[in-house]
């Protein structure tokens, strides 16, 4: 089988090249090695190369099969007679589990899932994610290659690494909620900005960013992004550092804050607080361990009342929700806070 590689910098190059010359095999997903995009081709075309791009023969397996239906997890514990992990993430073209359930096989799980799913590779947590970093180590179950891969996500490119940085995929619906919220202009601070998935955005359509992050690795994904996107340089500045340290020297600037940090990001308001502007908005994102959503929100809310009476400021809460389970009695709380006055 042939396949028709491109460095990860000329994602979209290479895509848009593939399609509008009808090359893509329908029948498989792009492969992402080593800041390399695989595509499968139907033939051979000397334009590829011609456009910066190879051409090489790859095992007929290589690339994931596009599954004609993908069975629910219920479904597959019907099937299979064993039980399957409830919550994983698909993200790129692989799966991260967090854990196995007692008594079932992880790499039989790994090789269904790959295949239902058409993914190349699965991972089960090795570790615990520990540090600011939050980062976690991974043993591969089932597939091939690294735990790099690219992320698509609202018509945005995102290269990471699992293993060296922090995404979760099912924040999008959230990242989509703010982009449609922000108007042209605003400055933005996102405080712990990952690889970029919030920032990136908002730098393309409407906004000045600012993206601060404690982690090289994820600064250095970021600045990839940016360029694989085609983020203009005045449009959004990467910052590598703590962002109790870097937030301060901006200056109260921010339109909007972002705090995607559960564990700790009502910790870090009073630095928020300091630096957004008046009528300015901050989303934040807290953990909450409660029986049921409604205690968990409860406790969040009052812990950021707390912490914000402590500062010279008037809010008002605009918006609250908190996700599924996101482990048990565990939720994700989103809070969006209007700063009145300061």
């Amino acid at each position: 089988m042939l396949a028709a590689i491109f460095p990860v910098l000329q994602i979209l190059k290479g895509e848009t090249l593939l399609k509008s010359l009808k090359l893509l095999d329908p029948r498989f997903r792009p492969v992402f090695l080593d800041f390399e995009v695989y595509y499968p081709l139907k033939m051979y075309h000397e334009i590829v190369e011609e456009k910066g791009g190879r051409i090489c023969e790859v095992p007929d397996n290589f690339f994931p099969r596009k599954p004609r239906k993908i069975f629910n997890v219920s479904e597959l514990e019907k099937m299979h007679n064993m039980a399957f992990p409830k919550s994983f993430s698909i993200i790129g073209d692989i799966i991260i589990i967090n854990d196995i359930p007692e008594r079932s096989d992880p790499e039989k799980i790994g090789d269904i899932y790959r295949k239902n799913y058409g993914v190349r590779a699965v991972f089960l947590k090795a570790s615990e994610t520990a540090s600011d970093y939050r980062v976690a180590k991974w043993r591969r179950i089932s597939g091939f290659g690294t735990t790099f891969t690219v992320h698509k996500e609202n018509n945005f490119y995102f290269a990471l690494d699992v293993s060296k940085v922090f995404f979760n995929p099912r924040l999008s619906g959230e990242r989509a909620r703010i982009l449609r919220e922000t108007t042209s202009g605003e400055v933005v601070i996102d405080m712990f900005m990952g690889v970029g998935p919030f920032s990136i955005p908002l730098a393309k359509k409407c906004a000045i960013v600012y993206g601060v992050d404690i982690n090289k690795q994820a600064v250095e994904f970021a600045k990839t992004n940016c360029l694989i996107n085609k983020i203009k340089e005045d449009k959004m500045t990467i910052l590598h550092g703590d962002s109790r340290e870097i937030v301060p020297t901006l200056g109260k600037i921010a339109d909007r804050i972002i705090m995607n940090f559960p564990e700790r990001s009502i910790s870090f308001l009073p630095v928020a607080l300091e630096a957004i502007k008046n009528n300015g908005k901050i989303h934040l994102y807290v953990f909450e361990r409660a029986e049921e959503k409604k205690k968990a929100i409860s406790i969040a809310t009052m812990r950021i009342k707390n912490t914000i009476k402590k500062s010279n400021v008037v809010f008002e809460i605009k918006y609250v929700s908190a996700s599924r389970e996101v482990a048990p009695r565990k939720y994700m709380i989103v809070v969006d806070l209007l700063v009145k006055r300061q």
